[in-house]
């Protein structure tokens, strides 16, 4: 038996839509049994929450989980294929300050508590698989994500032998990018779990957000410039048989996804 896990940021799930067309594509062609989400949250007036409509979408064997206590990330998975055992939030080392130039995109203008979201899941065959989901600071420096990083392996290391670590990393270089990816990452790496994939994954010229830096971003991406990076992962030290990605042009982030024997 195999597993497709993926993960995804929304982009606040502006156009959540176009992005659940892409899900249900991926499901019909490969297959789609976890889903890592980030930037879910409740849909604008009165609408349900993103990462229950994905999973309604999806269809009747599809459920998700989220904490009420940081609602920001989810993972929607299938029942058919695995049986949620247990969930918690791991806290992630906090950034203590903003600069004023982070103060300018960052939504509050101020630091918050982030948190990985930990699901142990048991597959219809075979061991327990640990899934971590995370979405590491925006804002701070690429030492302080590779912090956030370890704490997730730490949590990973406690809960379980096999693993996958799913998330949008933010490692943002202008030079030698995968590099800094690796060196974020990097922690993962006694756990086995890698993702060896190279291809940019995140671009500023489709972050269609309201605050004034995305919207520059999108206009200089107009303009021919932009930053393409690698920033989303699926790190995990079970046998991998493929990966793959899904251009999402109604995010500033492209899918990833693995098949997992």
């Amino acid at each position: 038996m195999s597993l497709v896990v993926a993960t995804h940021n929304l982009m606040q799930g502006l156009r959540l839509p176009a992005l659940i067309a892409c899900y249900r594509q991926l499901r019909a062609e490969r297959g789609l049994h976890v889903l890592c989400v980030q930037e879910n949250a409740t849909g604008r007036d009165g609408a349900p929450m993103h990462a229950s409509a994905i999973a309604e979408a999806l269809g009747p064997s599809y459920a998700y989980l989220c904490d009420a206590a940081y609602e920001r990330l989810a993972v929607i998975y299938d029942r058919e294929r695995v049986d949620l055992v247990d969930s918690s939030l791991v806290p992630l080392p906090k950034l203590e300050r903003l600069s004023w130039f982070e103060r300018m995109y960052i939504v509050g203008g101020k630091t918050s508590q982030k948190y990985a979201q930990v699901a142990v899941f048991q597959p219809r065959e075979g061991e327990p698989i640990v899934a971590a989901n995370f979405h590491l600071d925006t804002a701070g420096t690429n030492e302080h994500r590779a912090g956030q990083v370890a704490a997730i392996a730490d949590a990973l290391r406690a809960r379980g032998r096999r693993v996958i670590a799913c998330g949008d990393t933010n490692a943002f270089s202008f030079r030698h990018q995968v590099d800094t990816l690796r060196s974020v990452i990097s922690a993962l790496e006694p756990l086995g779990a890698v993702d060896p994939e190279t291809a940019a994954t995140h671009f500023f010229s489709r972050a269609n957000e309201p605050k004034l830096v995305h919207r520059l971003g999108v206009l200089v991406g107009k303009l021919g410039v932009d930053v393409p990076g690698r920033y989303d992962v699926v790190c995990t030290n079970l046998d991998t048989s493929e990966r793959g990605q899904v251009a999402t042009p109604d995010s500033d982030h492209d899918l990833v996804w693995a098949q997992l024997n």
